[in-house]
């Protein structure tokens, strides 16, 4: 097989990955009930990346996030975007997931940056990031 007839698949790999990246940031970075922050902090997210980078194991970082469901660290609604994305894939492409979910948390949690949620709909795409920030 060609590198030319691969291209468009991995193309359509990145493209699924940044979807499901945007669907976990904007979970992981809606307001928290009374306003105090995100979800999910950002260190968490970090401590994810630096777990499965260390342990090389989808599997056991899945164990370690419904750990922190268990504790609050991580909320049911991101936690199981972040299982169902995650439990199929191979350890570098959930890094590059969770890479895509940490840039696209720090742009929805930026102090100088407007995200106008209400564009992103109930099922937000990476395109519709771009259109709510553009």
């Amino acid at each position: 097989m060609s590198s030319l007839s691969q291209a468009p698949s991995k193309a359509q790999g990145n493209v699924d990955l940044l979807n499901q990246a945007t669907k976990i940031a904007i979970s992981a970075s809606a307001p928290r009930p009374g306003g105090r922050g995100p979800q999910v902090n950002s260190s968490t997210i970090n401590n994810l990346i630096a777990f499965l980078q260390s342990r090389r194991d989808v599997n056991v970082l899945l164990l370690l996030i419904m750990r922190q469901m268990g504790r609050g660290e991580i909320d049911n609604n991101t936690g199981k975007l972040l299982l169902e994305s995650l439990k199929n894939l191979d350890v570098d492409r959930a890094l590059t997931l969770l890479g895509y979910v940490k840039w696209a948390f720090e742009t929805l949690t930026a102090r100088n940056i407007t995200v106008n949620r209400n564009l992103l709909g109930k099922d937000p795409s990476f395109m519709d990031l771009v259109k709510a920030i553009s």
